[in-house]
Formats: structure tokens, C-alpha cells, sequence
């Protein structure tokens, strides 16, 4: 077993949201999919635990509707052979731009895996969109 490198294994995850983007606004499922496990669990979805080829064919649907992402990595927490990455996506749908006609912000998190080569796979996730909040004040 090798020795756990936190600097190598942080950039090679971060490099997974950097290939994501890329491959999703090239519409490249290949591309894609080389980073995503056997199994993914998308918590979003009503049946959420997904092979790697239903994966495929949810990726195929939706670069389909011509959207566009820009991912961000806010933070990469790496314990052993385990990895959670949360950031924030920006969501562009060019047949369908909101109100103030700018992009959709979500917050993700995924769980990636560790495999016996060095290698990241992405196994569990879930995003959702951005709400607002601040705690009140209490004036008594």
C-alpha cells in the first residue's frame, strides 16, 4: 500500500472539475464518464443509485438540451481512500435564461473513491440551487 500523498491527491481531484466542465460543454459523455464509478448515487433523483451506463445515458439526455457549466471547487476534504468536494456550479441554459437572464447557481458535493491505482472516481453526489438565509437578531 502506498503512502497517502494529500497535495497530489487534492490536485488530481480538483483537475476531475476542471476535465468535467470541459467534457460536459464539449458534450464529450466519454470524456466524462472516464471519472464517475460502476455505481453513482445521485441523491437528486427520485431512484438515485445508477450503474455507470444509466449514468452515461443521463449525461447523453442532458448535454442534449445544449446547457452549458462552469464548476467551482470551494473546498476538498481528502481522509484516506475517501474524498468529499464541494463547490458551486453555474447552470447556463441558452433556450431557457432566468429572470435576471444570468446563469443558475447550485452548490454540489460529491464523494469520490479512491481505486488501488491512484485514481479518483466520483461515487456519490448531490447538488441543489443556492438559498438564501441569515440567522435573525434577536432584539429583546
Amino acid at each position: 500500500m502506498t503512502q497517502a500523498d494529500p497535495d497530489s491527491d487534492h490536485m488530481k481531484l480538483l483537475a476531475i472539475a476542471r476535465e468535467f466542465t470541459e467534457a460536459f460543454n464539449h458534450a464529450d459523455v466519454d470524456r466524462l464518464m472516464q471519472y464517475y464509478g460502476e455505481t453513482y448515487v445521485d441523491v437528486n433523483l427520485r431512484n438515485p443509485v445508477q450503474s455507470h451506463a444509466q449514468r452515461r445515458q443521463y449525461y447523453e439526455q442532458i448535454m442534449k438540451r445544449g446547457l452549458r457549466v462552469a464548476v467551482h471547487t470551494d473546498e476538498i476534504m481528502v481522509e484516506g481512500s475517501i474524498a468529499f468536494i464541494r463547490g458551486r456550479i453555474e447552470l447556463r441554459d441558452p433556450q431557457a435564461a432566468d429572470e435576471k437572464g444570468g446563469p443558475t447557481e447550485l452548490r454540489y458535493i460529491e464523494v469520490a473513491r479512491k481505486a488501488a491505482n491512484g485514481s479518483w472516481e466520483v461515487v456519490w453526489g448531490m447538488d441543489g440551487p443556492v438559498q438564501e438565509w441569515s440567522p435573525e437578531h434577536d432584539e429583546s
